[in-house]
C-alpha cells in the first residue's frame, strides 16, 4: 500500500503542458495526466497554461482575477482513488475533532445544546450531530455557533482538547514543507541534515509517526539552524538570517536568496563543527605578499600539487572544507571568532579548477576578512579570466593567476597564441611547449586559456578538458587532508553524524 506521508509521493518534480491536459511527474516516479477542465474553479478566466510554474507542493497558473493554485493533493485526489479514500477518512477525523472542540467550548460557556440551537436557528439534532462529528459544518454555520457562545474561529483553532481526546500528531511531511518554504533544499534535507535511515524508518508509517523519531528529526534541524522545537513545529514562518556579516555577497538577479541563506547556515554550522574538532589550535602569521607566500610554499613542497597546497594552507591555521552538494553557491570564506575557514564547492574533477578556487578564496582570507564573524560568498562559478567582476574579485583572480602562472599572465597567453600561429588546432601543442619552457603546469595553463578564449567568443573547452589532471579525485583529496587535522570524536553524536555525512562521497 502506498505511504501517502512519503515526501516523494507528495513532491512535484516536473510539470508539462499539453493541449487539453497537464502531465505531472512526482518524486516517487509516478506520472499522471489530468484534464485541465477538472482543475478549473468558478470565476477564474484567461488562464495562461503555457506560463505555469511549480514548486514541490503546488502548480501555479497565471489567470484572472487571481492566480490558479493547484496543490499536490488535489492532483493526487483526482488521479489516485486510494488516496482520495484516505483523505476522506482524515476529513471525518477532522470533523470529529471540530465537534469535540465545539462541545468543550459550549460547556465552558455554560450553555446547553438546545440553547445554542435556539440562538442559531438550527435544530438541537443538528447541533448534536455537529458535536459528535457526524456531519460536516459550513464556515458560516461554524462562525454562527461560535458567535453565540462568545468565541471566535481563533479560539476554536487555539483551543486544546482535554486529555481524553487524541491530539493531532506531528507530521514529517508538514515539517519538510515548512523547511522547504523557508529555503532549505529538499536534497539537503534528505540524507545530509536528516539521516537517510531515519527518513526510511519514518516512511514506513502511513499515518501516526512515532514521537521519538520526530523528536530526533527536530534535534538535527535545530542543531543546524538554531530553531527551537516550538518554532520548528509551529505555524509561523521559519525565519532565516545571514549567519554572519557579509563583506562581499554577490547574488545573481534570478537567485533564490532564501535558499542561499539556508545553505549558508548549513556551511556555517559545519565550519563551527570543524573548529570544535581540530586536533590542535594552529595559528601562524600569514605571508605579507604573494612572493613570500609562493617562496614559503615551494621551500616546503618543491612542486605544485593540490594536496600539498591544502596541507600548507591548513598549516597556516586556515581550515579548508570541501562540499559536494550541487548548486546554491560555489565557494565561501569565513572569519568565525578570528579563525578563517574556506569552503570549496566544485562539480569538476579538474585539479586546476580546484587549485584556482582555493587560491582565490585564500586571497579573500588574507585581505578582506579581518573582521570577526564576517564572510565572503561566491554565488557564481569562479573564472581565472573575467573582466565583468568587482574589484575584490579581480584582485583575488590576479593573486591566484600570479601564483600559478607568474606575474605576466597576459604575455604568457599571447606567447601561446603566437606559438600556435593563431590557430586553435595548434594550441594544444603550443601550450605543452610553453608550459615546459616556463616550468608551469600544463593543465593550469590550458584551463586559463580556455576561460580566456571563451570570453573572447571561442570554444576550446574540449581540448582543454582533455589536458586536465583529474586523479586522484580532488574532493576525496581535500577530505583526506581535512581528516588529518581533525578528531571527529570530540563532537556529540548528532554533530558527528552531520559532519560525517557532509564530507562523505
Amino acid at each position: 500500500m502506498t505511504n501517502w506521508n512519503d515526501p516523494f509521493y507528495q513532491k512535484i518534480k516536473n510539470v508539462k503542458d499539453s493541449q487539453t491536459s497537464i502531465i505531472v511527474f512526482f518524486e516517487n516516479g509516478d506520472i499522471v495526466k489530468i484534464l485541465k477542465k477538472s482543475l478549473l474553479i468558478a470565476g477564474i478566466k484567461d488562464i495562461e497554461w503555457e506560463s505555469l510554474t511549480y514548486n514541490p507542493f503546488e502548480i501555479r497558473v497565471p489567470a484572472k482575477p487571481n492566480t490558479l493554485e493547484i496543490p499536490w493533493d488535489k492532483i493526487r485526489v483526482l488521479t489516485d482513488k486510494e488516496f482520495s479514500k484516505y483523505l476522506s477518512n482524515r476529513s471525518e477525523e477532522q470533523s470529529r475533532l471540530i465537534g469535540v472542540k465545539l462541545k468543550q467550548l459550549r460547556e465552558k460557556s455554560g450553555l446547553k445544546g438546545n440553547e445554542i440551537a435556539e440562538r442559531t436557528g438550527l435544530t438541537p439534532q443538528t447541533i448534536s450531530r455537529i458535536e459528535k462529528g457526524h456531519t460536516d459544518v459550513s464556515f458560516i454555520t461554524l462562525r454562527k455557533i461560535l458567535s453565540v457562545m462568545g468565541f471566535t474561529l481563533a479560539d476554536l483553532s487555539n483551543h486544546e482538547c482535554e486529555a481524553d481526546i487524541e491530539k493531532p500528531l506531528k507530521d514529517f511531511n508538514y515539517l519538510l514543507k515548512r523547511l522547504i518554504t523557508s529555503g532549505v533544499d529538499l536534497t539537503l534535507l534528505n540524507g545530509k541534515i536528516i539521516p537517510k535511515n531515519l527518513i526510511s524508518a519514518l516512511n514506513k508509517y502511513k499515518t501516526k509517526q512515532p514521537e521519538m523519531m520526530l523528536n530526533e528529526v527536530t534535534s538535527y534541524v535545530s542543531s543546524v539552524y538554531g530553531w527551537t522545537s516550538q518554532e520548528i513545529w509551529g505555524n509561523t514562518e521559519l525565519q532565516l538570517k545571514n549567519p554572519a556579516t557579509a563583506v562581499y555577497f554577490k547574488i545573481p538577479a534570478n537567485a533564490n536568496k532564501n535558499q542561499i541563506k539556508a545553505y549558508s547556515h548549513y556551511a556555517f554550522y559545519l565550519s563551527k563543527l570543524i573548529l570544535k574538532s581540530q586536533k590542535e589550535n594552529i595559528k601562524s602569521n600569514y605571508p605579507t605578499d604573494i612572493e613570500e607566500f609562493k617562496k614559503n610554499y615551494y621551500k616546503r613542497y618543491k612542486t605544485l600539487a593540490f594536496e600539498f597546497l591544502l596541507d600548507y594552507i591548513w598549516s597556516l591555521g586556515i581550515i579548508v572544507i570541501p562540499l559536494n552538494d550541487p548548486g546554491v553557491f560555489h565557494g565561501a570564506a569565513w572569519n568565525i571568532d578570528g579563525k578563517h575557514i574556506i569552503i570549496l564547492k566544485q562539480n569538476t574533477l579538474s585539479h586546476a579548477r580546484w587549485i584556482f578556487d582555493l587560491l582565490h578564496e585564500l586571497y579573500h582570507v588574507f585581505v578582506h576578512l579581518d573582521g570577526k564573524n564576517s564572510y565572503i560568498l561566491e554565488s557564481e562559478e569562479l573564472s581565472p579570466f573575467s573582466s565583468n567582476e568587482t574589484i575584490e574579485e579581480l584582485e583575488a583572480n590576479s593573486f591566484a593567476n600570479h601564483f600559478l602562472l607568474g606575474p605576466n599572465v597576459d604575455k604568457l597567453a599571447t606567447k601561446c597564441i603566437e606559438a600556435a600561429s593563431w590557430k586553435l588546432e595548434n594550441l594544444k601543442t603550443a601550450v605543452s611547449k610553453i608550459s615546459k619552457q616556463e616550468n608551469i603546469r600544463e593543465d593550469i595553463l590550458a584551463n586559463y586559456l580556455a576561460f580566456r578564449l571563451y570570453y573572447q567568443g571561442q570554444n576550446w573547452w574540449g581540448t582543454a578538458t582533455k589536458m586536465q589532471i583529474v586523479e586522484p579525485n580532488p574532493y576525496k583529496t581535500a577530505v583526506k587532508v581535512l581528516n588529518k587535522y581533525i578528531s571527529i570524536n570530540k563532537l556529540n553524536e548528532i554533530d558527528q553524524n552531520l559532519l560525517k555525512t557532509a564530507i562523505s562521497d
